[in-house]
């Protein structure tokens, strides 16, 4: 299952929060969990919000299941499956 990723849509005055969401599965620590690793990918997928503090860290906190209003997900996240990959190089000109 892919990931989503997801940007809230600018304010009215046309300035974007600075916010960025994404999704993410989260071990919850218990011996012989079977949603955790190495049985599964973990809890979720739970929705998590980013952005940089005064300090220029990154924070975080938790959205939940669902995005907040206001919020309009991203593109595909990951590339398909036989997308155009690496360019490789031309044969027989030298």
């Amino acid at each position: 299952m892919a990931l989503g990723k997801a940007r809230r849509a600018p304010a009215p005055n046309g300035r974007p929060d600075r916010v960025s969401y994404r999704q993410q599965y989260v071990r919850c620590g218990k011996p012989g969990c079977r949603k955790c690793p190495p049985h599964g990918p973990g809890h979720g997928p739970y929705w998590y919000g980013f952005y940089w503090s005064y300090r220029q860290r990154t924070r975080s906190f938790y959205v939940g299941k669902v995005l907040p209003a206001g919020v309009e997900p991203l593109g595909d996240p990951e590339p398909a499956a036989g997308a155009a990959g690496p360019l490789e190089p031309e044969r027989g000109l030298a």
